[in-house]
């Protein structure tokens, strides 16, 4: 039991990157289902546990969350790709923790050629900015909020508030994920492993 409780208090740091994967896997799965699921439950109040026990609404909805998972990832990579502040020589290898991630799970029902435009939507980012450019984690907010929002399988007729709300949700998980990259991850040994991989 105190195992546990170090582990949660303490996590070790991500030093591969396998472990980098991972990180980011988990921390855009739990901030795309999060955001996805409160904007759903909002936004059809009463109406949701019915929704939720719907065949159809459920095929919808996960489409949503893997979009959102997707486009989260995206983000995240970004992020720690300025965190690690490595220079462009390492964009390879961080386009491969991508891949990795994306990579992880089979591809979904609605996505059965993968996520090929995803990859090179990355691959387009990195490109038009230098790996010291601080990536401005309102506006990827913003951006990842739009996405999920045309995915959302519940909308009302508010759609800039609706917009905003996700926006906001999406900015706040980003920033959470952004504060915790000193204690979550090794950059040394991070920096090496993927030197090594690119």
């Amino acid at each position: 039991m105190l195992s546990t409780l170090r582990n949660y208090l303490f996590p070790e740091r991500a030093r591969s990157r396998a472990e980098l994967a991972r990180f980011i896997s988990g921390e855009a799965s739990y901030v795309a289902q999060r955001s996805t699921y409160e904007f759903s439950r909002n936004t059809l109040a009463w109406y949701g546990q019915a929704a939720f026990g719907d065949p159809k609404f459920n095929e919808a909805f996960a489409i949503c969350r893997w979009e959102a998972f997707a486009a989260l990832a995206a983000d995240m990579t970004t992020i720690v790709r300025f965190f690690l502040n490595a220079g462009p020589g390492l964009d390879p290898a961080l386009l491969q923790v991508h891949a990795d991630v994306l990579g992880e799970y089979p591809a979904p029902v609605h996505r059965p050629e993968g996520w090929g435009d995803r990859h090179a939507a990355l691959l387009s980012r990195f490109a038009g900015a230098p790996s010291g450019h601080r990536p401005d984690l309102s506006a990827m907010g913003h951006r990842t909020g739009i996405l999920i929002h045309e995915y959302a399988p519940a909308r009302s007729k508010n759609a800039e508030e609706e917009r905003a709300v996700l926006a906001a949700a999406v900015t706040f998980g980003l920033i959470s994920f952004n504060d915790r990259l000193p204690k979550r991850l090794d950059r040394e040994a991070l920096l090496a492993a993927l030197h090594h991989a690119a």
